[in-house]
C-alpha cells in the first residue's frame, strides 16, 4: 500500500504532478491515478489504495470542490483518520471540511523551501510516521531556516491561587512582548498571534516552526497580596533545549525593575546587541505608580476581549477609574477612545453621546509635549475627526516610529487612514510587514481584506478570508468584504448564500436585513428595500448608514448611495475608508468627485501630491477618477 494517496481533479493534473513529484522526492510512495494501466479495474484499485494509504493529500480547488469524487475521497481519509488536505488555489471547500485545519498553498509551484511547503511536508511526515529517505537523483527539500534571533512570548501561566489575577499575568506578558519589540535586532511575535496559545498544550518545536523564530519563552507569574513571584524560561526552538531561565521574588512596588530586568535577562540570553537608545527604551514605563498600573491592566484585559455592548461599557467603567486616579495617563486615554469608537458599533444611539466624550477626551491632550505613540495617536485621532487627512496621516507615521515594531492596532487606524485617501496599495503593504510579526492579528486580517477589496485584487482577498478561519476576528466584516467580492462574478445564487452568512453572524443588523437579501435577484426590489431601510429611524446611523450606501452603489442607485454615505460620513469619519468599496462605475460618476471633496480628500490629494491608487489632478482646482 502507498504512503500518500493524492486526490484531486483531472483538470489540475498539472498542480497535482508538481505535489506527487515533490513528494516522491523526499522518498514517499505516491499513488495517483496517473499510473493506472490498462485493464484494470480502476474503481477497485483506486478504493485499495485509498484505503490503504497512510496519507490522504487533498487537492482543494475550484474545480475538486465540484467532483463527486473528490468529495468521496476526502470523506473516507477523514473517516479514516488519514486527511491531509490543501488548497491550491482560492476556493469555498465542502462545508464538512470547513473546519479541518487546511494548508493555503495556492501560491506554491514547487519551491523546496518554502515554509508554508515545509510545514505541510511536516504534516505529512507524521501522518506517515516515519522520516523518508529521499530518492536517489531527486535531491531533498532543504529544512526552512529559521529566521536569526527571532522569538515568541507564550501567555503566562497565572499561578496565583485567585482566577480573577488572570489580567496581571497577561498583562506581564504584553509588556515583555512590548518591550522587546523595540529590539531592532530582535523579531518578536506580536501580542495577538502569541495569545492565540493561551491555555493551550503545546510542541515547542512546532510553534517555533509554525512562527518562524528561533526561541519561545515561557513563563508564570504568582501573586499574593503585595508579593509577586515571576518565572521565566527561555527555550531552543530547535531542539527544545532550554538556553536560559530565573525566578523574581518581589514587591509589587518593584514590579517595574522587574520587568526591566526580565527583558534584559532575555536579550542577553539571546546575545542580541541593543543600542544606546534601545537601552533606554526597553525600560521607559508609561508610569511608576504601581497601583494605577493595576489598575490599567484590568481595564486593558477586559478591552482586550471585548466583543458586546457590556464588555466594551466594562472597559470604559474601568479606564474611567484609570482617568480619575490620573487624567494625564495616556494609555488610558487612547484605550477608552477606542472602546468609545467600539461601543458606537454596538450600540448606534450612543453614538453622539460617545462622539462628544471623545472630543472631551482628546482636546487637553493634543498639546502635550509627549514622545510616546500614545500622544501621536491621540493627536492623529483629533486631527483625522476634522478630515485633516495630511496631518492624521503624518501623527499616525511619528505613532509607529515611536511604537514597537508593527504593532497591529496602530497599523490598522494607520492602514484605513490611507485607505479613505485612495492610497490602497500602501496600506496592503502595511499590511503584509505587520502580517510577518502577527500572523493571527484579527484587525491585521481585517485591514488586509479591505485593502485587497479595495485595490480590486481578489485572489489575494479571497486568501486572506480563508486563512482568517483558523483565528478570531469579526467575522462580520469578513463576510460583508467577501459577499462584495463575489459581488461582480454575477452568481446570484452564490451572492445570495453569501449575504446570508453574513446575516447570520451579523450582531447590528440593518433593517430589512433579510428581506434585502430575498430580493437581490430583482434589483428593483432591493432598491425599494434599501430605501426604506434608509428612512427608516434604525439606519440614522454610521454603521447602517455606510451599509445601505455602498449596497445602493452595486444597483445603480447612485442618489440613494450618495445620500446615505453622505449622512454616515456625519457623523464618523473614521469610516470613510469604506467610500473605495463602492462600485467602480458609482466611484466614475460626478456625485461621488462632489463627496470626495465634502470629505476633505481632494485636499488631502492636492496638499501632499499624492494621489493614491484612484485619482489624478486635471489642471489647477479639478481632479478624476481612474478607478
Amino acid at each position: 500500500m502507498p504512503d500518500i494517496f493524492l486526490s484531486y481533479n483531472r483538470e489540475d493534473q498539472a498542480r497535482a504532478e508538481v505535489f506527487a513529484k515533490a513528494l516522491e522526492g523526499q522518498g514517499f510512495d505516491v499513488w495517483w491515478d496517473v499510473g493506472l494501466r490498462t485493464g484494470e479495474a480502476y474503481d477497485k484499485v483506486t478504493e485499495d489504495a485509498l484505503r490503504g494509504a497512510k496519507a490522504v493529500v487533498v487537492l482543494w480547488s475550484k474545480r475538486s470542490v465540484e467532483s463527486r469524487w473528490v468529495r468521496a475521497e476526502a470523506t473516507l481519509a477523514d473517516r479514516n483518520k488519514t486527511l491531509v488536505p490543501c488548497m491550491i488555489e482560492p476556493c469555498e471547500r465542502p462545508i464538512m471540511f470547513e473546519l479541518t485545519q487546511t494548508a493555503d498553498l495556492a501560491h506554491w509551484r514547487g519551491e523546496a523551501a518554502d515554509r508554508t511547503w515545509q510545514a505541510f511536508l511536516a504534516d505529512v511526515k507524521r501522518f506517515v510516521g516515519r522520516e523518508p529517505t529521499p530518492a536517489q537523483g531527486i535531491p531533498a527539500a532543504p529544512t526552512a531556516l529559521l529566521d536569526q534571533r527571532g522569538i515568541v512570548v507564550l501567555p503566562f501561566a497565572n499561578m496565583s491561587r485567585d482566577e480573577d489575577q488572570e489580567y496581571f499575568a497577561d498583562g506581564i506578558t504584553e509588556d515583555v512582548i512590548t518591550d522587546l519589540s523595540k529590539v531592532s535586532a530582535l523579531k518578536v511575535i506580536a501580542r495577538n498571534t502569541a495569545f492565540t496559545f493561551k491555555g493551550k498544550a503545546v510542541d515547542v518545536r512546532d510553534v517555533a516552526r509554525q512562527l518562524n523564530v528561533t526561541h519561545v519563552l515561557e513563563g508564570s507569574v504568582r501573586k499574593a497580596g503585595n508579593r509577586v513571584r515571576v518565572t521565566a524560561q527561555l527555550i531552543d526552538g530547535l531542539d527544545s533545549s532550554h538556553v536560559w531561565a530565573h525566578r523574581w521574588d518581589r514587591d509589587l512596588d518593584d514590579i517595574f525593575a522587574l520587568q526591566d530586568e526580565l527583558s534584559q535577562a532575555i536579550v542577553e540570553a539571546l546575545k542580541v546587541k541593543l543600542s544606546p537608545d534601545e537601552k533606554e527604551a526597553i525600560t521607559e514605563r508609561e508610569t511608576h505608580n504601581a497601583d494605577l498600573y493595576d489598575m490599567y491592566l484590568r481595564a486593558r484585559a477586559v478591552a482586550n476581549t471585548a466583543d458586546s455592548a457590556e464588555t466594551y461599557a466594562q472597559a470604559l467603567r474601568l479606564y474611567q477609574d484609570v482617568l480619575a486616579a490620573d487624567s494625564t495617563f495616556l494609555p488610558a486615554v487612547g484605550g477608552m477612545v477606542s472602546m468609545l469608537h467600539q461601543r458606537s458599533v454596538f450600540s448606534p444611539d450612543l453614538r453622539q453621546q460617545n462622539q462628544a466624550q471623545i472630543q472631551r477626551l482628546l482636546e487637553p491632550h493634543r498639546q502635550l509635549h509627549v514622545k510616546g505613540a500614545a500622544a501621536h495617536l491621540i493627536d492623529a485621532t483629533f486631527q483625522r475627526w476634522r478630515r485633516n487627512w495630511a496631518g492624521a496621516l503624518q501623527a499616525y507615521e511619528h505613532a509607529v516610529a515611536a511604537a514597537p515594531a508593527h504593532d497591529p492596532e496602530i497599523a490598522f487606524v494607520l492602514g484605513t487612514c490611507l485607505i479613505s485617501v485612495g492610497r490602497v496599495t500602501e496600506a496592503i503593504a502595511l499590511g503584509e510587514r505587520t502580517r510577518v510579526a502577527d500572523p493571527y492579528s484579527g484587525t491585521n486580517t481585517l485591514l488586509l481584506q479591505i485593502a485587497y477589496q479595495s485595490a480590486g485584487r481578489a485572489d489575494e482577498g479571497e486568501a486572506e478570508y480563508r486563512r482568517s478561519f483558523s483565528f478570531p476576528t469579526n467575522r462580520q466584516v469578513c463576510e460583508d468584504v467577501a459577499w462584495f467580492r463575489m459581488w461582480p462574478g454575477g452568481d446570484l445564487a452564490a451572492v445570495r448564500a453569501q449575504f446570508q452568512r453574513y446575516v447570520d453572524v451579523c450582531t447590528v443588523p440593518m433593517p430589512f436585513l433579510q428581506e434585502y437579501c430575498d430580493a437581490l435577484e430583482q434589483p428593483g426590489e432591493a432598491v425599494v428595500i434599501l430605501r426604506r431601510a434608509f428612512d427608516d429611524p434604525r439606519s440614522h446611523n454610521c454603521n447602517n448608514s455606510f451599509l445601505i450606501g455602498l449596497r445602493a452603489s452595486l444597483h445603480g442607485a447612485y442618489d440613494l448611495a450618495a445620500a446615505a454615505i453622505r449622512r454616515a460620513a456625519a457623523i464618523d469619519p473614521a469610516m470613510d475608508w469604506t467610500l473605495w468599496l463602492s462600485s467602480r462605475d458609482f466611484q466614475r460618476t460626478e456625485i461621488f468627485k462632489e463627496l470626495v471633496r465634502e470629505l476633505g480628500i481632494y485636499d488631502c490629494w492636492s496638499q501632499t501630491g499624492n494621489w493614491g491608487d484612484f485619482a489624478r489632478p486635471l489642471g489647477e482646482d479639478d481632479f478624476e477618477i481612474i478607478a
